[in-house]
């Protein structure tokens, strides 16, 4: 197990930004990235999730992890 699987990240709004420059809706990220509407909704609303999911959206936004997310604190 890598050290990041326990990780939780949290957006700097910049997912939202991303997202609204594609002109994709949440489902059409959800689908691009293969991540929950749930998850995307709870992030740019300022949950957490997992550092798996952040690079997904990552890949899917063609952003870097720095550009739209931080690590929280344990």
């Amino acid at each position: 197990i890598r050290k990041e699987d326990g990780m939780k990240v949290k957006s700097k709004k910049s997912l939202f930004i991303a997202r609204a420059e594609l002109g994709l809706t949440i489902k059409e990220l959800s689908v691009k990235a293969n991540v929950p509407t749930a998850t995307i909704s709870r992030v740019e609303n300022g949950g957490t999730l997992s550092v798996r999911s952040a690079k997904k959206l990552c890949v899917a936004l063609n952003k870097s992890f720095d550009t739209l997310f931080y690590v929280v604190k344990e």
